[in-house]
């Protein structure tokens, strides 16, 4: 994932929406991947602390969720930006094409300018 891709993702999420990052012993990670999931807020007077899964009576949310493991659980929406694919060009063919392309605008300026 690179930053524009990110920029994308992130266009259609609430501003107000919290974002925690799953914490890992394996180094960083560039192919980690996005979910919304379910929380819930609990304030303390230490401060507010964001928690996995919606709980009753609770201050419930969703927050976006970065993480370098794949998840399954079926409350988690995964919005990673999906890697494009590379196409193979068949080069031969689009040289014909344009060959072919540019023998009928020779031959229409060879129709332009003969007189009727």
């Amino acid at each position: 994932m690179n930053v524009e891709q990110l920029r994308r993702v992130l266009a259609n999420l609430p501003g107000d929406m919290p974002v925690v990052v799953e914490d890992s012993k394996m180094g960083w990670m560039q192919n980690a991947a996005l979910y919304v999931a379910p929380a819930h807020i609990d304030h303390c007077v230490s401060g507010n602390y964001l928690h996995a899964s919606h709980r009753d009576d609770a201050d419930n949310c969703d927050a976006l969720l970065m993480s370098g493991f794949g998840q399954s659980d079926e409350d988690f929406v995964d919005i990673s930006p999906q890697v494009a694919r590379l196409s193979v060009i068949d080069a031969e063919a689009e040289a014909e094409a344009e060959a072919e392309a540019a023998l009928y605008e020779t031959q229409d300026a060879i129709h332009s300018k003969r007189p009727d």
